[in-house]
């Protein structure tokens, strides 16, 4: 059961056929969990610098935007975009997007890095579900988030007040 409406459920797109299909989201999309906000001025900046230099430096290099957009120089090119319209954000230079051999060398030499995928979300009040209660355990247990390691963890902390 999801929280949306079957008229608000009927005005969703699909992601993978109605955003940009860059190497960053440059917009909210929804699970239906929630109403996406429109995309915002400055992530349509964003889209469309990242676009922009795709498209340049993908033909410099005789490919397409697209292919271009799938390699660590593309990614390269999507961080200086963000960089361009939020600030400093990430460690990126000009060079990584232009050479795709000193991306793909930095991207080799970052390769063994952990990184956790998170996303966040509320529970609804009618839920059952406790296995991100016991997930909260184990993180603090592990002493991976300091903060629920001396707290008891309870469904009311997942849920819409407490988010």
């Amino acid at each position: 059961m999801g929280l949306l409406s079957d008229r608000e459920l009927a005005g969703l797109r699909p992601a993978e056929t109605h955003a940009f299909a860059g190497p960053i989201p440059t917009q909210s999309v929804s699970s239906d969990e929630f109403m996406p906000a429109p995309q915002t001025r400055r992530q349509r900046r964003v889209e469309a610098r990242v676009k922009e230099l795709g498209a340049a430096l993908a033909k410099r290099h005789g490919m397409t935007r697209r292919r271009f957009l799938a390699t660590a120089s593309g990614m390269a090119a999507a961080f200086l975009a963000m960089n361009e319209v939020y600030g400093a954000l990430y460690d990126v230079n000009a060079a990584e997007a232009q050479t795709p051999g000193m991306a793909k060398e930095r991207a080799d030499a970052l390769s063994k890095q952990f990184v956790m995928d998170c996303h966040t979300h509320f529970l609804r009040d009618d839920t059952r579900i406790m296995t991100f209660v016991r997930q909260r355990q184990a993180v603090g247990k592990a002493g991976w988030n300091k903060a629920l390691a001396g707290k008891e963890q309870t469904i009311e902390d997942l849920k819409f007040a407490n988010y």
